[in-house]
């Protein structure tokens, strides 16, 4: 069995001009763990997740403002709902972008 490293970012805007490029209407709200997460594909091939409340709102809302970018949907997605489910993973993990 071979290691290989799969990239996984994490996506902070400070303003809404910072939101990434997507594609046009491709989100898809992906089912993990019972739990529906919004994903959209980046123009550059990735797919991203992002955090809300009730209602999602689009990727590029301006109140859209931290995301996670992977190589697939349910990976964006399941990644997303681990951070959801541990606040202070995602802060610890955001930290030193802020300092």
């Amino acid at each position: 069995m071979s290691e290989q490293s799969i990239r996984i970012e994490l996506l902070v805007a400070d303003d809404s001009e910072e939101a990434p490029q997507v594609e046009p209407k491709s989100r898809i709200d992906v089912a993990v763990n019972g739990h529906m997460y919004p994903t959209a594909k980046l123009r550059d091939g990735r797919y991203i997740a992002w955090w809300f409340d009730v209602a999602a709102p689009d990727p590029d809302d301006p109140v859209t403002t931290e995301w996670v970018a992977a190589p697939t949907r349910y990976l964006a997605a399941a990644t997303l709902g681990e951070l959801w489910d541990d606040p202070a993973a995602f802060a610890s993990l955001t930290e030193s972008v802020h300092q």
